[in-house]
């Protein structure tokens, strides 16, 4: 409706329009006033009283859109062809109950404060680091509980980059990071976490700053990749992929190492009680001590003051390549380093597929699953482990001679002639069926467990090494998740760092192979001081 003026009062007439004219100034030279934040911000007004309560439902602050151009769109690689499927959790009855863990068997069950039987006045930790690939992970801290390896000494190292994701439970089964705090936790084991993602080398001095911060001045660590065993059955004669020539001090020792006790029989001993007199014994026969391996790397024991006198491991070499360079210096700077026996233990890829079988339940029959199966005529394609590993059987022994040095080179040839098993009766606790039948049918369990384990281990090495990582590619899901990385990715991005590891290891040394020791003069001090010794090719012509 219009606003008529005609036969308003003559002073009315003139006030009104002059109001409005002044009005108008007011706004414009507020305008001008307070710039072009204000004025946008009463156009927004405006909109959102022609658009009513539409405001509430947007979001606070409004996310930027990337500006258009006239770019081309990026070239997409292809898919990939090889179907990996899904990783399934081996171990149902934690995953999907509030159970409690079964029983192992009462004869690996750790006798409490065993460690100070064998002269120790505190429990050596053992430190497992962990990635990716959750299944394998269970599966080796499965492995040591039920080999009798108490779980309080057991420290799993979650070395993810993702944070807290994981303890918050933000990270789902495919998620090739996710780790699964509470069944840890019910199984009893401690869980650690590195403040970042960390290469081998890195993680291996976190271990050592672990180990000060704690006052362990010695310490085990092992590969998650691994499934070990007590000698259950006494006597192994089986030369596994991963064994190297074993070092023994005396003919004596010999004997008893490749002789042992059976499980209920008087003498057995637990893999951890193995471990536990491989220090002691250390301790009291050697000072300069660094390394014992009881299968190469994969289960080690540290004597932190060694690591600590050659700078501790080179973190400019991320993964291969660390382990040669860590060797060297220690031999060269008088360090000796042993392969020593144990235990059983299987360098694995594949797991288990229900983990109820190392608690020995008679209703889960012991088998395997590959988590990222590959068909023969792909394993080409594969990534492979590093051509330059170092050979450590063939230097090992060589220059720590001792009087007994001969009993190493004998090991093989005792072990062509499996000794007979002992026909002393057995006591390995209460069974449902009791007596000698009982005992029979767990050392049956036992030996089909063991002969998967072992199948799993030759499985590992088929093909030339060609699969030997493969199992570390076989989650490809938890995109959208926190700290998501590409999983190809990852995985493309770990070969890089392995082969610039090798190059600053060539560098340093101004030798391309592994055994610095036996292969050149040089010293400690020489490195990263020497010209390289090997000529490269000439470039091909073009």
């Amino acid at each position: 409706m219009a606003i008529s003026l005609v036969g308003a009062p003559r002073g009315l007439r003139v006030i009104v329009p002059v109001s409005f004219i002044l009005l108008v100034l007011v706004i414009v030279g507020l305008f001008h006033g307070h710039g072009q934040l204000e004025t946008s911000e009463l156009l927004k007004s405006l909109s959102s009283l022609h658009s009513g309560n539409q405001e509430q439902q947007q979001p606070a602050d409004d996310i930027p859109t990337r500006p258009t151009n006239t770019h081309p769109p990026p070239r997409y690689k292809p898919t990939a062809t090889l179907a990996v499927p899904a990783v399934t959790d081996p171990f149902p009855l934690l995953a999907l109950s509030t159970a409690t863990p079964p029983p192992i068997p009462t004869y690996n069950v750790p006798k409490p404060g065993l460690h100070r039987d064998y002269g120790l006045a505190y429990m050596p930790p053992l430190f497992i680091g962990f990635t990716r690939q959750w299944p394998m992970l269970l599966q080796c801290v499965v492995g040591y509980l039920t080999a009798g390896w108490p779980p309080e000494s057991i420290y799993v190292v979650e070395n993810t980059g993702v944070q807290n994701s994981n303890a918050d439970g933000k990270l789902t089964l495919q998620n090739p990071f996710y780790l699964n705090h509470t069944t840890l936790t019910r199984l009893g084991v401690n869980v650690l976490q590195t403040p970042v993602l960390l290469t081998f080398s890195q993680m291996q001095n976190f271990f050592i700053s672990t180990a000060t911060s704690r006052q362990w001045p010695h310490y085990f660590y092992s590969h998650q990749d691994v499934l070990v065993m007590s000698f259950e059955d006494g006597a192994d004669t089986i030369k596994r992929p991963g064994d190297r020539d074993w070092f023994f001090y005396d003919d004596q020792e010999k004997a008893d190492i490749l002789r042992p006790a059976a499980a209920g029989q008087k003498g057995y001993r637990t893999i951890y009680e193995n471990c536990l007199r491989e220090l002691n014994h250390t301790l009291e026969n050697e000072k300069r001590w660094a390394f014992r391996w009881f299968q190469y790397d994969h289960l080690t024991l540290v004597n932190r003051a060694a690591l600590d006198a050659v700078g501790g491991w080179d973190s400019l070499m991320p993964y291969y390549g660390s382990d040669c360079d860590m060797n060297a210096r220690l031999e060269m700077d008088g360090w000796t380093m042993r392969h020593r026996r144990v235990g059983i233990i299987n360098d694995v890829s594949t797991v288990m597929e229900d983990l109820a079988a190392l608690y020995r339940d008679s209703g889960v029959v012991p088998k395997f699953v590959d988590p990222n199966p590959i068909a023969e005529d792909e394993l080409h394609k594969v990534e492979r482990p590093h051509e330059d590993e170092p050979k450590e059987d063939e230097k090992s022994d060589k220059d720590e001679a001792t009087p007994d040095e001969a009993a190493a080179s004998e090991e093989k040839a005792s072990a062509e002639q499996p000794p007979e098993k002992s026909t002393e009766r057995r006591d390995i606790g209460s069974s449902e069926t009791g007596g000698a039948t009982g005992a029979a049918q767990a050392m049956d369990y036992f030996r089909a467990l063991l002969k998967v384990a072992d199948e799993m281990g030759t499985y590992k090495y088929r093909s030339d090494n060609a699969a030997r990582n493969s199992w570390q590619g076989s989650q490809h899901g938890g995109f959208g998740e926190p700290y998501y990385y590409n999983p190809d990715g990852f995985g493309k991005s770990f070969w890089i760092l392995a082969d610039a590891g090798r190059e600053v290891f060539r560098q340093k040394w101004g030798h391309r192979d592994c055994d610095l020791v036996r292969e050149t003069a040089l010293q400690l001090d020489d490195q990263w001081r020497v010209e390289k010794d090997w000529e490269d090719p000439p470039p091909e012509s073009s």
